[in-house]
């Protein structure tokens, strides 16, 4: 027997407004018993994929993220997803983009929680030259 992940669980503030942000990030619903100024709040996961799951802390962010998120546009090439992303109130941390089109954008929620934005399905065969 194996195991599944059920959630990805973010230890964050204000878990209402991240779960807000993440929910128009991978295109989910906030679930209803999520209210502002809960002690959390999550993302709903569908086709497969684990919930995303916001709890309070008492402390902030202290350092680098052990564990992120690699997101893979859909319907969207890479760097128009990190303007989407910065326009919902993320922030560029890195560009390690690469000559040919490989790399990724390193990224920031609205709390600091790092992410990547790969490349999108889309750009795989550009890139590497196979489907992806």
């Amino acid at each position: 027997m194996t195991s599944y992940i059920r959630s990805v669980t973010f230890d964050c503030a204000d878990p209402y407004t991240l779960a807000r942000f993440w929910a128009e990030a991978v295109g989910g619903e906030v679930h209803p018993d999520g209210v502002p100024g809960g002690d959390e709040a999550f993302v709903a996961g569908a086709d497969g994929r684990p919930e995303l799951l916001f709890l309070r802390v008492p402390e902030g962010k202290s350092a680098k993220n052990r564990v992120h998120l690699d997101l893979g546009p859909r319907g969207t090439r890479r760097d128009e997803e990190m303007r989407r992303l910065v326009g919902l109130g993320a922030t560029v941390l890195q560009d390690l983009r690469r000559e040919g089109g490989a790399g990724f954008w390193l990224m920031a929620d609205p709390e600091g929680n790092e992410f990547c934005i790969e490349i999108s399905d889309e750009e795989i065969p550009e890139v590497t030259g196979r489907e992806a």
